[in-house]
């Protein structure tokens, strides 16, 4: 990547870009020059020069910011549609002096260009339709707002996090919407912040805009503690971005991260107990399954030999077909939004519903054991997964790259596992019925597994330690054993 807009001399920054174009054209066509010829001229040669998705876009952030028409801009060197690996063409960075009397801090702005479809021939996305509801390529821009005390250069580790994020939903399909969490697992700035996650909302100020080829919608990345993402997930993301809102010291209305906090939103709980419907139903993590035959097989607690070497051939193949997937991203970080991410759009009627590698001719195999193999992340989501979801009649899903893993209730309508043949395997994807009683036999054995979430946060009430790793749990007479390594044991 490259910086791009104004900067002092000998600082290796490059002073003309597509925005600052832009901005001189539309300057020439506002009256900024006598000479009407010129003007003409000068946008008509923007038209050429500036893909009109990206004007679109630029325009939308004009609006929000007419006295920075040429910002400071992160640029790739190589385009995607070149054989470059950043799937951002640009990502500008706005400077806002904040809103005291709404307790918005001064702050950074970034916004991504590249996600939706800026130039509408092809090169990126799918050549447009004439319907300009439809979206624009993924339809949707990332955001980012960071808060500093004063108009600085802009650190660039949010453009990084910005194009980490872009390749993710490039290389998996997968998109964001607002109330979607993504676990990141590592300080956002690289330092020893507690901010490690990312909610995703609405931009606090973007709203969508219509393209000439079609609608895009800004999606806001905001950082959260580790307590403020489990919390997330066992309520609702929506749930949580109130409660910052809410809190001066986690950036006011508009969401702006603050790097520097050190305690969660003041009325974040993290519930020890699940007691109603969770509302999460999936997430992206590191799973895989293994046929399982327990007469075959005596459970010592541990992995034989030829099991972990099982494991390891089976997760090669799976990752093989992955190979494009993000270094960065695979093995730390998961959502909520993929293509099944709801019992609406996963499970009932599914000659309806299901697309893509969810629907075909693909036979049912059916198994008569499985052996779930999880990382922590994935595991640590067990106890919310059945007190949340199976207990309710709802479901859960894992989904790794082309695999998918969903545990069910045997009310989910829809699914070809039954109480038979509660373990059905179409393609990639394996369903687990839980029957009541087993439900509530996992239940109790994977409850402490909660413990192996990420959170630099301790809960004053719960002083118990974390499971130690690897573990095996298993339940012969079901037909069913779940085991939890490290993501190096799963390389």
């Amino acid at each position: 990547m490259a910086a791009s807009g104004p900067g002092p001399p000998g600082d290796g920054v490059v002073r003309s870009s597509a925005l600052s174009f832009l901005a001189q054209a539309q300057g020439l066509g506002t009256g900024e020059s006598s000479n009407s010829q010129e003007a003409e001229q000068a946008a008509a040669q923007a038209d050429r020069l500036v893909p009109a998705g990206l004007k679109a876009l630029c325009d939308a952030c004009s609006e929000l910011y007419p006295d920075q028409p040429n910002p400071l801009q992160v640029t790739t060197r190589l385009k995607y549609w070149l054989g470059g690996e950043d799937p951002l063409d640009y990502i500008s960075m706005y400077w806002h002096p904040g809103v005291p009397e709404e307790q918005v801090p001064p702050h950074w702005h970034y916004v991504s260009f590249g996600l939706s479809d800026l130039h509408g021939d092809g090169r990126v996305h799918p050549v447009p339709g004439t319907d300009r509801s439809q979206p624009s390529g993924y339809g949707l821009e990332l955001t980012f707002r960071l808060a500093l005390p004063a108009a600085g250069a802009p650190p660039l580790w949010p453009a990084a996090l910005l194009q980490a994020l872009a390749r993710y939903i490039f290389s998996t399909g997968n998109k964001f919407v607002s109330g979607d969490h993504v676990s990141w697992h590592a300080p956002l700035d690289a330092s020893a912040s507690r901010v490690r996650h990312l909610l995703v909302a609405d931009d606090a100020r973007l709203r969508p805009t219509d393209t000439p080829y079609g609608r895009v919608s800004f999606l806001q990345l905001v950082g959260c503690t580790g307590r403020e993402l489990r919390a997330a997930q066992r309520s609702s993301g929506f749930e949580v971005l109130k409660l910052l809102q809410e809190d001066p010291s986690c950036g006011g209305s508009w969401l702006v991260t603050q790097v520097s906090r050190r305690t969660s939103a003041r009325k974040v709980r993290v519930a020890r107990q699940i007691r109603s419907p969770a509302h999460l139903a999936g997430v992206s993590a590191r799973v895989t399954a293994l046929p399982w035959t327990p007469s075959k097989e005596q459970d010592t607690g541990s992995l034989s030999p030829r099991v972990e070497q099982q494991i390891k051939d089976t997760l090669k193949r799976g990752l093989s077909s992955m190979s494009d997937r993000p270094t960065e991203v695979s093995g730390h970080m998961s959502t909520d939004s993929f293509e099944m991410s709801s019992i609406e759009k996963a499970l009932p009627e599914i000659p309806e519903l299901m697309q893509g590698s969810w629907r075909g001719e693909e036979r049912v195999e059916y198994l008569e054991g499985v052996h779930l193999i999880m990382n922590p992340e994935a595991a640590s989501l067990l106890p919310l997964a059945i007190d949340g979801r199976v207990l309710h009649d709802r479901h859960f899903t894992w989904r790794d790259g082309a695999r998918a893993v969903t545990v069910l209730s045997p009310r989910v309508a829809g699914a070809f596992a039954n109480d038979r043949k509660p373990y059905g395997s179409k393609g990639d994807w394996l369903q687990i019925l839980l029957s009541p009683e087993l439900a509530k036999l996992v239940s109790s054995s994977v409850a402490p597994l909660s413990r192996l979430a990420d959170d630099s946060e301790s809960d004053e009430d719960d002083t118990a330690p974390a499971p130690s790793l690897p573990l095996t749990l298993a339940w012969p007479e079901h037909g069913l054993k779940i085991s939890v390594l490290y993501d190096q044991q799963l390389l």
